[in-house]
């Protein structure tokens, strides 16, 4: 029988058992992508809240895209080629541009290593100097050793471009994209936020989590929150974070309380002489255990809090 006349039996066998049929054969994962609208020619796609996990493919970051006359600009590329590489036929559907920018908020890997096939396209990469030092090529990356070799499949560590001392203003057709690092060290010590004046949208990376934990171990917990006093300060229509799905103007709600209050529990616990080998068991805080990564990561948040703020403590002695 025709080599041809086999394929097309084969899928169409699948299709009657109910299996979904890769579009692209090429990919080593498919991501399911889909975009939702946040304003006009905004778009985001949502990653689950869970960690890292060959069942995600890396999926769990939310990266976004803004369409302009001119061109794409793409907000945090996301945790893989084969994953950029199908947000990019998503904007393609929308509109057949280029991506001219890819801005990266941080330097943690789920949000960065979509940049070589946008390099491959000719985007020019945007970031901080700190994630600009801490992209090396030829490094490994969390997401490299969970995934494995073919799930990681065509992803390569390129070089930044363009470097964020302080702030960026960048136009592209219509649209301003005023790019800024509001504070020395919050989530890490090279955050970026992204503003769309035109249309009150911001873009904050992972100086903001909504029904999930956030991870302190790269950053500040005071630096975090002067960062939310920042964002607050835009009074944005929309806020779009690095993990979760709120994106109104009252989306760092939320995280404030968990952060304000872990702040406030553990200088309490600190003046009544609680020890660090106690204070997990002290700052338990069992309203956030709705929070997806509770368990995983509260703990480990109490205790970098309690380290830096007893620094704090003893600098002010």
């Amino acid at each position: 029988m025709n080599k041809s006349i086999i394929k097309l039996t084969t899928i169409a066998i699948m299709l009657f058992m109910g299996t979904t049929v890769q579009a692209d054969n090429k990919s080593p994962f498919d991501y399911q992508l889909k975009a939702k609208k946040i304003s006009e020619n905004v778009y985001c796609f949502f990653g689950a809240l869970e960690t890292i996990s060959k069942k995600n493919g890396g999926n769990m970051v939310n990266s976004c895209y803004v369409q302009t006359k001119e061109a794409f600009v793409v907000i945090d590329s996301g945790p893989t080629f084969a994953y950029a590489k199908q947000a990019y036929a998503h904007m393609q559907k929308i509109a057949n541009l280029p991506v001219k920018y890819v801005i990266n908020t941080h330097d943690h890997d789920d949000h960065w290593l979509g940049n070589s096939f946008y390099k491959s396209k000719g985007a020019t990469l945007i970031a901080s100097k700190n994630c600009e030092e801490n992209i090396v090529v030829g490094m490994k990356t969390r997401m490299g050793t969970t995934l494995g070799k073919k799930l990681f499949g065509q992803t390569k560590i390129v070089k930044i471009d363009k470097i964020v001392d302080d702030n960026l203003t960048l136009t592209v057709g219509d649209e301003k994209f005023e790019i800024t690092q509001p504070i020395s060290i919050a989530h890490t010590n090279g955050d970026l936020i992204v503003y769309l004046p035109n249309k009150k949208v911001l873009f904050v990376g992972d100086l903001l989590f909504n029904g999930r934990l956030t991870s302190l171990r790269d950053g500040s917990i005071l630096g975090s929150l002067e960062a939310l006093d920042v964002i607050d300060s835009y009074h944005a229509k929309n806020i779009i974070g690095g993990h979760g799905y709120e994106t109104d103007e009252n989306a760092t709600a939320e995280f404030r309380q968990y952060l304000s209050e872990i702040k406030k529990q553990v200088l309490k616990a600190q003046d009544e002489d609680v020890g660090m080998e106690q204070i997990t068991q002290k700052v338990k805080m069992p309203y956030f255990k709705k929070n997806k990564l509770y368990d995983e990561l509260h703990n480990r948040n109490v205790l970098d809090a309690y380290k830096e703020l007893e620094m704090m403590e003893d600098d002010e002695e």
